[in-house]
């Protein structure tokens, strides 16, 4: 087999947003459990526009706009984006998809919530985590709410390599690695067997960089959320309903901001 390294969007994106994320069983009732817990912690009512930031390919942002919703959503990799509008359409629903940077932010007052779900916070350095805060703050209308489903720094999962078969192959995932000192979880290199194409797919230094995640303690994230203008800032243990207090042991650090 030849060996081939590829980059996020032209074959990483969709491998793990749709392919691996298709091969998790029970998938779309998580969707619909993390979804009802949205709309119930951040009040939200039919025909409220909501910003679905980094929505990989949309799986999130569809299931909002069945519960009659006006959804924005928006991520970095075009392919994804694609994805979702095709979905979208087989479920016969309207949802605003785009291709964008968080980074790249601006709007103004435009929407009633914000959400960015599935640990999707914290790919960058501090200061620029900072400026995708202070543009989700400026995307809500006065006294609206942010969300942020965040993995809890206190108890990540164990990560294991894990072999995967998926359509047209076999994902081997490395383990995240936690660098303590940097407060980072480095994402470790995947390799895809691509059966099809008789090949071997290997991450290059872009799509390695995509796997990064700065992780952040409860005490930093509401810091921060403050320093950008956010106010009332509540923290849960999961992101399904009823709320659950947050504490070390938690499976998620669930923050709500409002504006």
């Amino acid at each position: 087999m030849d060996k081939v390294e590829l980059g996020w969007n032209e074959f990483w994106a969709e491998t793990f947003r749709v392919k691996h994320r298709r091969s998790i069983q029970g998938i779309q009732h998580y969707d619909r459990m993390v979804v009802d817990f949205c709309i119930e912690a951040l009040g939200l009512k039919k025909g409220h526009e909501i910003l679905d930031i980094a929505c990989g390919a949309g799986d999130q942002s569809i299931e909002l706009a069945k519960r009659k919703l006006k959804v924005t959503a928006f991520d970095i990799s075009d392919r994804l984006i694609e994805v979702g509008q095709e979905h979208a359409k087989a479920d016969g629903v309207d949802v605003n998809f785009f291709t964008g940077d968080m980074r790249n932010m601006k709007f103004d007052k435009q929407f009633d919530a914000a959400v960015m779900l599935s640990h999707s916070f914290g790919f960058f350095n501090h200061d620029v985590n900072m400026q995708v805060l202070k543009a989700s703050h400026d995307a809500l209308k006065e006294g609206r709410k942010l969300l942020l489903d965040l993995m809890n720094p206190y108890n990540l999962p164990r990560f294991q390599q894990t072999w995967t078969e998926l359509e047209g192959g076999f994902l081997l995932s490395e383990p995240h690695v936690l660098d303590a000192p940097a407060g980072v979880l480095t994402g470790r290199p995947a390799i895809y067997i691509d059966v099809e194409a008789d090949r071997i797919v290997l991450m290059n230094q872009d799509a390695l960089e995509n796997n990064n995640i700065r992780m952040y303690t409860a005490l930093e994230i509401k810091a921060m959320l403050e320093e950008v203008g956010f106010s009332r800032i509540e923290l849960y243990g999961e992101n399904q309903l009823p709320r659950r207090q947050y504490c070390s042991t938690s499976e998620r650090m669930v923050v709500i901001a409002s504006r």
